[in-house]
Parts: structure tokens; C-alpha cells; sequence
């Protein structure tokens, strides 16, 4: 019998899977299960397992529909069987599964992993259940792990560092606001870490308390909420008092940024600027990163301007943006014709494949390949990424082929909100959280008026300037919140259609 780890998210089920088959020296194959698997492919690979002796983890076993898993509990009894029948005979290294004589070894093992009560998730049957070994996994001791780490990136006070850390984050869980995108699991520690190992080792002679304290602001400050960030700082400064670390400024990407921005014809306002940095830092650690905030708040421009800025340099970026609510999970990731068995290829597996092999538009000269998700987050098809987004780095499909995340190769997803997503799948990306005030209206507005100096329109320039930089400002903004509107309407919404409706009636009486 293979083993059934269920527990919460980020508390180590596949590793620990892929960590018992490295000590005995056989090959894990992780898969992402998703609704889209039938019992042909689930035969498949039971097919490909038994004949090589590898074992299989089945990542969110529970996705798969329960019409499916009926068979699939037939399925995994004849492969159990046969191993019992070779046991008393290992002369018989063959058995029949579905209608076809294979080959069997022994080591041959298959293990489930799951996520209990969360949306899309079935119970699984009580036949199948008896076929697993169930396993419960809690959430370890993180200070224990979080010491181990620190001591292996190079930290000599190791002990003292890692109580301070977990310290700060049980602190933040319990004191600052419940918001969505909060992580604060062993997935986001193990982030921290190694950006603060990277930080030790560029910087060996500088204080460790300096270098956490550092690391640990940084690394987290880009995705706490404006009404967070002074209870924060507090907490930091409690935990590593008298400690004053500046924070480390790449200012040559600063400037590049500034510089790519104005070319776009946008304002290199600090706070867009910042956000910019704070996306190149985030990737450097995490390979998949949600970009939050509300419409409005610049969140495309960021990332497009932060490539711009890559590309000048000499680090060629390249990206392509699919919309995955815009299709179906079959037409995103691929299907299975039910009745021809042949394959047809979805977007973002053919986008994948491409970018991992060097076909059509991406070459190897791309330092950088991003794929941007433009939409809202549903769990039905953001679930079957979690191997991509997590350690695995791997797409798998129902068609049993599997795409690796090349090195170069990152998962943007730009959204309004988390609300439903599942804890599975905050915790495997890092988040930069855009909230209103960080950039605001005025760089648009400002933006849009500068169109008007470059045509050398002074009438224009000087009216607007002077009429619109007296009525719209934050208060009248403000002020209108207070009003009942139809329909939801942002600040920046308000002030891009004033400023469309200014420039259809000045053009009209021109």
C-alpha cells in the first residue's frame, strides 16, 4: 500500500513523499491531478509506474471527479493484487490490466496527496480509501527547520535568529488585519530564507541581526496593506532593537526604471518606481508572483515597465498575457477527445512548451520569459498549476506529458483579489500588493496633460492646468465616494473619463 498524507497547505505532503523515495533510491513522479483526468489516462499511468517501478504522487488527489475515482479504485486493487501474487511467486512479473499483459516490479508504489474541504474537492470512496495507508500532517516546528536553514545558508547565531523570526511571524498572524494574501506558512519562511542567505553571503562581515532584520522587512513589505505597515515596523523593531538597516537600493535598476518610464511616456513617480524594484526583487526569489491590487492602480503598467527596463540593459525579457477566464480549462491547458483519444493542445500548455524549448518567438538570447495570467482567480483552474508553482516546477497534462519551468521562465498573475483562491494556492507565490495610495490618480492626470506640452498647446495646457488642478483634487475624489453610484466605480475610472470626455469636447471645438 502506498501512503495518504491529508493535512493544510505548506506542511511538507509531497516532500515528504519525494523525500522517502530519494532515501530509498527510487524515482518520484509528482502529477497534478485535475478534473479533467479520466480513467484511460489514470490507466496510463499506472501502466508506465508498474512496468518502470517508480512511484507516483498524486498531487490533490481529491480533484479528480468521483465517476472517475470509482475506477480508479479497481485500478490500483489489480496493481495490489499482483504485487501480493508476485510476493508468493516472484516468477510472475506479469498481470493483466485493462485487457493488456504487462510487466510488473516490485517497488512499483502509489502515493495520494491532499487538501482536506476546500472548493472543487471530492470525498474519496470508501474502496478506494481502503487502498492508501492514511497519514495525518500537521504543521511542523518551524522554528526547528527555520534554524536548520538559517545554519546551512551560513548563520552562526542560528538558534537566537530563527525564535526571533517565528516570533514575528506568530505576532503578525495574530495582530495584523486578515487579509487573503497574508502568508505567513512555512512556504514563505523558506522564501525569506534564502533571500537572507543571499544577503549573508554578499555581505559575510556585516552583523546576522542586521541581515535578517533586513531580509525579513524587505521581503515582506511589498505585500502588507497601507493600515499594517506601522504595527509592522513596530514589531521589528521590538524583536531587533537599536538595529537601524537602510534599505538596500539597486540604483541602477532605479534608474533604468525611471528612464523606461518616462520613454513610455508615463511619470517616474517614487512610489510607481519602488513598486517596479520590488517586483524585480520578488522574482528573484519566487518564480510564481500574484500582482494585487485594485483596477487602476498601475499593476499592468509595473510589470511592462520593469521589462522595458530589463531589455535596455541587456537582459531581454519577453512575456506573453493570456486571460484564462477568457477560455475553458480544456481550451487553457488542453484535452483528451473521449472519442478519437487524440490530443488538442490549450493555450498556456502550448505557450509553455514553447518557451521551454526555444520555438516560434522566444530564443535562447531571452534572459527572461514571463507569462502573465490576466484575470480573476478561480480555483478550478489556478489549482491545476500548484506543481508549476511550487518546488516541482512542473505543468503536467492528461496527456501525461510533462513541461518544466525553465530557469528563466516566470508565472506573473495579476489580480484584484484572493478571495477565492484556496490556501493552496496563496501560499505558493510571492505577492506585490498595490494598494491605492502608492501611486494614486496624479500620475495619470499628470501623464495625460503632458500630451498637451508636447503638442505645444499652451491654451490647453494652461486651462486645464489651471481649472482641473483647482476642482480635482483628493477631496472632490473623496467626496464622491459618499455618493450612491449604479455601479462600482474607482478613482481612477472617475478621472480617465473626465479626462476623455476634456479631450472629445476640446477636439470637437477645435
Amino acid at each position: 500500500m502506498g501512503g495518504a498524507p491529508a493535512g493544510p497547505a505548506g506542511t511538507g505532503k509531497t516532500e515528504t513523499t519525494k523525500d522517502l523515495g530519494r532515501a530509498l533510491g527510487l524515482q518520484v513522479v509528482v502529477f497534478n491531478c485535475s478534473d479533467q483526468m479520466n480513467y484511460l489516462s489514470m490507466g496510463q499511468i499506472f501502466m508506465g509506474l508498474s512496468q518502470t517501478g517508480s512511484w507516483g504522487c498524486f498531487d490533490e488527489f481529491n480533484r479528480i471527479s468521483i465517476d472517475v475515482l470509482s475506477v480508479v479504485s479497481t485500478q490500483v486493487k489489480s496493481v495490489l493484487d499482483a504485487l501480493k501474487e508476485m510476493k508468493l511467486n516472484p516468477a510472475k512479473n506479469m498481470f493483466n490490466f485493462m485487457e493488456e499483459d504487462i510487466g510488473l516490479r516490485l517497488t512499483v508504489g502509489f502515493f495520494i496527496t491532499m487538501n482536506p474541504g476546500y472548493a472543487g474537492r471530492t470525498e474519496l470512496p470508501e474502496n478506494l480509501k481502503a487502498l492508501f495507508r492514511s497519514c495525518a500532517m500537521v504543521v511542523p516546528d518551524i522554528v526547528l527547520i527555520c534554524e536548520n536553514m538559517l545554519m546551512s545558508e551560513g548563520f552562526a547565531t542560528a538558534k537566537d535568529l530563527s525564535k526571533k523570526f517565528m516570533t514575528l511571524y506568530n505576532l503578525a498572524k495574530s495582530l495584523l488585519s486578515k487579509q487573503v494574501h497574508y502568508d505567513w506558512g512555512l512556504r514563505a519562511v523558506k522564501s525569506v530564507l534564502r533571500q537572507a542567505g543571499g544577503l549573508k553571503r554578499a555581505e559575510p562581515d556585516v552583523s546576522e541581526d542586521l541581515i535578517l532584520m533586513r531580509g525579513l522587512r524587505d521581503f515582506n513589505w511589498p505585500k502588507i496593506v497601507v493600515d499594517d505597515r506601522q504595527i509592522f515596523l513596530g514589531l521589528i523593531m521590538n524583536l531587533f532593537p537599536g538595529i537601524e538597516a537602510p534599505p538596500q537600493i539597486d540604483e541602477d535598476l532605479q534608474a533604468r526604471v525611471r528612464v523606461s518610464t518616462k520613454d513610455c511616456g508615463l511619470q517616474a513617480e517614487d512610489g510607481f518606481v519602488l513598486k517596479c524594484v520590488q517586483l524585480s526583487e520578488i522574482l528573484v526569489v519566487r518564480h510564481c508572483c500574484f500582482i494585487i491590487g485594485n483596477p487602476g492602480t498601475a499593476k499592468s503598467a509595473i510589470w511592462k515597465i520593469l521589462a522595458d527596463a530589463q531589455t535596455k540593459s541587456g537582459d531581454d525579457t519577453i512575456s506573453e498575457i493570456i486571460d484564462p477566464k477568457a477560455v475553458t480549462a480544456d481550451e487553457l491547458f488542453g484535452c483528451m477527445n473521449p472519442k478519437t483519444k487524440e490530443w488538442k493542445d490549450g493555450v498556456l500548455s502550448t505557450i509553455m512548451r514553447d518557451m521551454n524549448k526555444n520555438n516560434g518567438p522566444y530564443k535562447p538570447h531571452h534572459k527572461y520569459k514571463w507569462i502573465i495570467l490576466d484575470g480573476d482567480i478561480d480555483p478550478m483552474w489556478i489549482e491545476s498549476l500548484n506543481t508549476v508553482m511550487d518546488d516541482n516546477k512542473v505543468l503536467t497534462l492528461v496527456s501525461q506529458e510533462r513541461i518544466p519551468l525553465t530557469p528563466e521562465m516566470r508565472l506573473i498573475l495579476e489580480i484584484s483579489h484572493l478571495k477565492n483562491a484556496t490556501p493552496a494556492t496563496v501560499s505558493r507565490g510571492g505577492v506585490l500588493f498595490v494598494n491605492d495610495s502608492d501611486i494614486g490618480w496624479r500620475p495619470y492626470f499628470d501623464s495625460w496633460l503632458s500630451k498637451y506640452k508636447k503638442s505645444h498647446d499652451e491654451f490647453a495646457e494652461n486651462v486645464f492646468t489651471l481649472s482641473l488642478g483647482t476642482y480635482l483634487n483628493d477631496q472632490f475624489l473623496e467626496d464622491n465616494k459618499s455618493k450612491e453610484h449604479i455601479a462600482p466605480v474607482c478613482e481612477m475610472a472617475q478621472v480617465s473619463s473626465l479626462c476623455t470626455i476634456i479631450d472629445h469636447l476640446y477636439n470637437f471645438l477645435h
